[in-house]
């Protein structure tokens, strides 16, 4: 039994070789197309992530340019505008806590 099959491996050796190389380009070419569909879903990633903290950074610098500029001492009108400021205030702190948390999402997501 052990010669029929040392026999036919010895006959059919070219045919097999030929079958392996073929198996392994194959195998090959998938997986460099994997990692081209991987290259363009990391690049695309990585252009979404440079958008957003390009658009934070600008938005952190006009408010840091708003502040910076002179302002005139003015007296509180009324405890209306007074409250109007404060409530200004509070939404763009809450926004400030917004982008932090959505980069936060954004990183763990590419970074797990």
């Amino acid at each position: 039994m052990e010669a029929k099959i040392l026999d036919f491996f010895t006959a059919q050796m070219d045919m097999l070789v030929l079958a392996g190389m073929l198996v392994l380009i194959v195998l090959s070419a998938l997986q460099l197309a994997k990692m081209s569909r991987t290259n363009r879903q990391l690049k695309y990633l990585t252009e979404k992530l440079a958008g957003y903290l390009k658009a934070v950074l600008e938005d952190e610098a006009d408010s840091a340019s708003e502040e910076n500029e002179p302002q005139e001492e003015e007296t509180i009108v009324s405890r209306q505008e007074q409250n109007m400021r404060e409530a200004i205030e509070l939404q763009k702190q809450q926004k400030k806590m917004r982008d932090a948390q959505v980069l936060d999402a954004v990183l763990s997501e590419i970074f797990p």
